[in-house]
């Protein structure tokens, strides 16, 4: 398989100054790919979401966040653009994923219960793809400012039966990292509203490059 330069980038909850500075590294990066990990504004229209597509010059995969409205599905299908409950193959590889994230308590536009999580990404999953989902597997770059885990046990499941190379999440926006689990290589690129973002070389491994500053556990977070 092609060997895949990708920006993977999440939780931008409407910020102006990220859209621009994305589309900067986009333009001055030689990116095959994009991949959003959801979270394009914070209960916004989907104004936000189909001008991050248009900014971005070269192919956007993507799914929607918890903070999301559900016409986003929408906007990101039309453009070509949605992994959510779905596959999409790019240079011989398998893209799957699922949006939004598990129930908070909140009014939340688009959350969705751990059980039926865990049946829709299976149904979509394949062997050695990459797994693109808003909340992370439990235990894989979860920890909140309150000191516990905010991942899905469910989506931990599905990485550890179809064992993807490279499985890219967001949402937990203190969490930004890498971490290895088995054969999986997990990524939180951190909240691009506060200038995160990570670059990926994905080959027979993923070799993976931060950018931008985490906020620290005592800074608030959306989740």
């Amino acid at each position: 398989m092609k060997e895949l330069k990708i920006m993977a980038c999440s939780d931008l909850h409407g910020s102006k100054d990220a859209l621009t500075k994305l589309a900067a590294v986009v333009d001055s990066g030689s990116f095959d790919l994009v991949i959003v990990c959801g979270d394009f504004t914070t209960f916004g229209t989907t104004d936000y979401t189909k001008e991050f597509l248009k900014r971005m010059k070269c192919r956007v995969l993507a799914v929607p966040g918890n903070c999301d409205v559900p016409d986003t599905v929408g906007v990101l299908e039309e453009a070509h653009a949605s992994v959510h409950n779905a596959r999409v193959v790019v240079d011989g590889w398998n893209f799957y994923g699922f949006g939004g994230a598990l129930p908070s308590g909140s009014d939340m536009p688009f959350e969705i219960a751990e059980d039926l999580l865990e049946r829709s990404l299976r149904e979509v999953a394949v062997a050695d793809g990459v797994m693109i989902t808003h909340v992370p597997a439990y235990g894989m770059n979860d920890s909140t400012r309150f000191g516990n885990h905010g991942g899905s046990e469910g989506v931990l499941r599905v990485a550890q039966e179809f064992k993807p190379v490279l499985a890219l999440s967001g949402h937990i926006h203190e969490s930004q990292g890498r971490a290895l689990n088995k054969d999986t290589i997990f990524v939180n690129p951190g909240p691009a509203r506060h200038g995160c973002y990570a670059s990926i070389v994905l080959g027979e491994s993923a070799d993976v490059e931060f950018f931008g500053s985490r906020p620290t556990r005592s800074r608030p977070a959306t989740y």
